[in-house]
């Protein structure tokens, strides 16, 4: 199961709702977009580190 983290969730529920012409796309939306892309970013980047010690350490 390929689970995703709330940043990736957050954006899109966001693009959901500009998708639905419920939001319109300006650049408050993409200064959001951009940090939420840059946090989900540090996300995957921390849990892979976490699953590779955690296999290293299981070695």
């Amino acid at each position: 199961m390929i689970s995703k983290s709330l940043p990736a969730v957050l954006r899109q529920s966001l693009e959901y709702h500009v998708n639905e012409s419920q939001l319109t796309h300006d650049d408050e939306l993409q200064g959001i977009y951009d940090r939420l892309t840059n946090l989900n970013e540090k996300v995957e980047f921390l849990k892979n580190k976490i699953k590779s010690n955690r296999q290293n350490s299981n070695v």
